[in-house]
């Protein structure tokens, strides 16, 4: 018997103003991730976040605010989440969006341990989890230049982010980084990186209307050509010196 999980009112109501219309299941899907989450994270350092309070704010509306970006995709599009951590954004995605195929993608055993975990669990089976390390799996050509759409929230300044995600995406597809109140100088230090790796047309959007007092700004990036194959380059080079 599955167990039903208490949502708070509070992400119910912040959900309806940001636009997302969630039935009722797929809510107990983003509850029972988070419970699982939060359980693990009390032994294998998943997410800074252990606050469940802060948890549904912080984890799960932060990582739905990408879904506006996903309106176009087509059913069975290719998502990659590099850098995925304990599974965010991409797991809470891959719950709200089980029509898309989403590779969730981490250098660290555990977690990519716990996610698999996970899909299980909840039934995900439109996930796969992948430990390694986005400048080696870029340069497979299972991987390289096959995803609609990369998204990441945690691996770096905004150059270092473009070099290890834009290689997964395809032409004509998109990258979509999930940065805070520092965006503006990041862009500016991105210009070289933009032109080498690709990209094209860019937009930045506020991910919460004002009202909401959250800083979290998303960046979405059109990939207009491919990526030359030196890039990404070698493990650990791309943050020790960003393009």
């Amino acid at each position: 018997m599955t167990t039903e999980h208490a949502i708070p009112d509070s992400a119910r109501s912040a959900a309806g103003e940001l636009g997302f219309e969630l039935d009722e299941p797929t809510w107990q899907q983003l509850a029972r991730f988070l419970a699982l989450l939060l359980e693990r994270n009390q032994t294998t350092n998943l997410t800074a976040v252990r606050d469940p309070e802060q948890a549904w704010p912080r984890l799960i509306l932060d990582s739905l605010t990408v879904l506006p970006a996903f309106e176009d995709l087509p059913e069975q599009a290719r998502v990659i989440d590099v850098g995925t951590g304990g599974g965010l954004p991409g797991v809470p995605l891959a719950i709200a969006r089980p029509d898309l195929r989403f590779t969730l993608l981490d250098s660290t055993g555990k977690k990519v341990a716990f996610i698999r975990e996970t899909a299980e669990t909840l039934g995900l089976d439109n996930i796969t989890a992948i430990q390694d390390r986005a400048e080696t799996l870029a340069h497979n050509a299972t991987h390289r230049q096959q995803y609609d759409l990369a998204v990441s929230r945690a691996v770096g300044p905004l150059p270092t982010l473009l070099e290890l995600t834009l290689p997964f995406v395809r032409q004509e597809g998109w990258c979509l980084a999930m940065k805070g109140p520092r965006v503006e100088q990041e862009l500016a230090d991105s210009g070289d990186a933009l032109y080498k790796l690709g990209a094209g047309d860019l937009r930045v959007i506020d991910a919460y209307p004002e009202c909401f007092e959250n800083d979290l700004v998303l960046v979405l990036i059109h990939k207009e050509r491919n990526t030359p194959k030196t890039y990404p380059r070698e493990s650990g080079l791309p943050k020790r010196s960003p393009l």
